[in-house]
């Protein structure tokens, strides 16, 4: 097997331990507050907002930072032990109730949170020039399919081992992948330092935009496991079934969007990113205000999977158009609306629902994806 063709498939193989560790911990996390907090409903909900988001706020304050590193250090040194202290952070939330360490500890892990831009080097500096847009839609969908059993495990997990059972076997998850990953990854070689330009990202208007794009599209995503509680209460689901039942939900909706983000990246190589894009942003803003219309659980789900296998794919269509840029920087500032998405997802989402309702928070994300389409329609013609 080629360097290009065993790296890709390594990294997004541990890709997929990491992304399946923190949603098979991010889909009981919420309920683990409720039960924990000593607090009124509406502030245990802002409290639940920050916990969760927490990590992907720092992590994209600190994204850029490590995609800078692989200049200067080993990619793989980075990577690696990167998977050990995550693994570390998950096993100390397992012995917390303590609201305040439980937001430190999040904390942390965004500090250490620049893996997937390390891992996004890796492949992307692996790959061939006309294979890249694909190469980094099998990387996403490997961190999507980490995404479609995390939840149903975790929801699992939590209801038959406990509460710190759960977090320990995530610890256990991402202590195998470092032990993959430092058996089996070829290192690449460090970035060489003129791609950089004064050690400083420059940043045009169209990277900006592209930015805006990927937050738009992760927000999207990840707003709705903070909430999840109350939306099944809103359709009257017993409280005994909502934790199992929000495993299975996300699961569902996040199959479509593993699917949708090697199919459409697919198809893009024959229809044009740039065109993809657009129908993908048009037919996602209009399925995120349909959620709004759903009358139960079954139609909801239907709406939120046929929704999320269009907008996953944005994203590594959106990076794909600036894979020329220099590497290290572009592509970590690019990386980092992931994270801010993750981050802001569920603080919107928490924030939005402890003052107002569902309906209002599904009209603002489409608000907010509407404004990046329409910047991006203007600006990349």
């Amino acid at each position: 097997m080629k360097q290009a063709d065993r790296n890709l498939a390594l990294i997004s193989l541990s890709q997929f331990g990491a992304a399946f560790s923190f949603n098979f911990v991010n889909i009981f996390l919420p309920f683990f507050i409720i039960n924990v907090s000593p607090y009124p409903y509406a502030e245990t909900l802002l409290w639940i907002g920050f916990i969760i988001g927490s990590t992907g706020l720092v992590t994209a304050l600190t994204s850029t930072f490590w995609g800078s590193l692989t200049h200067r250090f080993s990619p793989k040194k980075l990577y690696l032990r990167a998977f050990l202290a995550h693994a570390l952070m998950f096993l100390l939330m397992g012995f917390t109730t303590n609201l305040h360490l439980l937001l430190i500890l999040r904390i942390c892990q965004g500090l250490i949170g620049g893996v997937s831009t390390i891992g996004l080097i890796i492949v992307s500096s692996s790959s061939l020039r006309e294979r890249v847009s694909l190469d980094i839609g099998v990387y996403q969908s490997s961190m999507t399919f980490g995404q479609l059993v995390g939840p149903l495990l975790g929801s699992l997990a939590a209801a038959t081992l406990g509460f710190k059972g759960a977090f320990m076997s995530a610890s256990a998850v991402l202590v195998a992948s470092f032990l993959f990953c430092h058996l089996y990854v070829t290192d690449v070689p460090l970035l060489p330092r003129e791609t950089k330009t004064s050690g400083k990202l420059t940043i045009d208007k169209r990277i900006i935009i592209g930015w805006a794009l990927c937050f738009a599209a992760q927000t999207q995503l990840m707003f709705l496991p903070s909430v999840l509680p109350r939306v099944l209460e809103r359709f009257s689901v017993e409280q005994t079934l909502a934790l199992k039942l929000a495993g299975l939900v996300v699961m569902f909706y996040t199959a479509t969007a593993m699917i949708g983000t090697y199919l459409w990246s697919w198809l893009s190589r024959r229809w044009g990113v740039r065109r993809m894009i657009i129908f993908l942003f048009i037919s996602g803003t209009l399925l995120q205000s349909m959620l709004a219309l759903s009358r139960g659980i079954v139609d909801f789900t239907i709406i939120r999977m046929v929704q999320t296998g269009m907008v996953a794919a944005t994203i590594p269509l959106v990076i794909s158009l600036f894979v020329n840029e220099p590497k290290g920087s572009t592509i970590g500032f690019l990386n980092s609306a992931r994270f801010t998405g993750n981050a802001l997802g569920p603080i919107i989402a928490t924030s939005i629902l402890a003052f107002s309702n569902l309906t209002t928070l599904y009209l603002f994300i489409s608000g907010i994806t509407l404004i990046a389409f329409l910047t991006f329609r203007h600006s990349f013609k």
